[in-house]
């Protein structure tokens, strides 16, 4: 074991959930979002995704390509205002016995995150940064196409298609990761091709502000816009 420290970490943790789930009791919500103890024999895992609480990820064991854990709960392209407001985060914990691990992290687009040698140590908890962050495609002006109008999500160079999406009247967050990318509108028949390049940041949510009010008027819009043009 780890002697006095362990015990008095590990008895810290019991008093603080116990003093948690008294306020929950009393109070109706709150400290129920503390972390469980990390089970005997094994360490804690922790995505760090800079302000995003719910990810869909799976981990592989190292040595034999095995899956031994995976979590969904997250549909592309959600609204965020159902989890990003109240969700624990742990919810992107999970304990596993010592060893090392590769963690695959899925994103909205067909592009995933593979962070390999992702060690756990026995009655730790390491933190491991995950590449990703998120962009928010606002549409306005084009009151004959409605709130909801599909979108490509390209690489900067615009050689493949990554993704698709849709404009809504709700907030929606793309999770992706790290980068440049190109985002098109195209509706031949109405004369809509709109291209705008959005950039990506961690720990940042991105808002790509689309106005064809104001395209209209500068019709080389869907040249290389590569200065930037609709992006704040």
């Amino acid at each position: 074991m780890r002697g006095s420290r362990l015990f008095l970490g590990l008895a810290g943790w019991g008093l603080i959930w116990m003093l948690g789930a008294g306020c929950a009791a009393t109070t109706g919500g709150g400290s129920q979002y503390l972390p469980p103890p990390i089970p005997e024999g094994k360490g804690r895992l922790i995505l760090d995704a800079a302000g995003i609480n719910q990810l869909n990820f799976y981990v592989l064991d190292e040595e034999t390509e095995e899956t031994v854990y995976e979590a969904a709960p997250r549909m592309s392209a959600s609204s965020p205002g159902a989890y990003e407001s109240s969700s624990p985060e742990f919810g992107l914990a999970v304990d596993l016995p010592p060893g090392t691990y590769t963690v695959v992290v899925n994103t909205d687009i067909k592009k995933n995150i593979e962070l390999k040698g992702v060690e756990v140590k026995m009655g730790v908890e390491g933190y491991v940064p995950v590449p990703v962050g998120r962009f928010q495609v606002i549409f306005s002006g084009g009151d004959q196409f409605g709130s909801q109008v599909p979108f490509l999500i390209m690489d900067y160079n615009m050689r493949s298609i990554l993704g698709r999406g849709m404009t809504s009247s709700e907030v929606r967050h793309f999770i992706v990761p790290e980068g440049v990318y190109k985002i098109r509108m195209e509706n031949l028949q109405a004369g809509l091709d709109e291209i705008r390049p959005v950039e990506v940041v961690r720990g940042r949510i991105t808002p790509l502000n689309i106005n064809l009010g104001a395209a209209q008027d500068q019709p080389g819009s869907g040249a290389d816009p590569g200065a930037g043009g609709g992006q704040q």
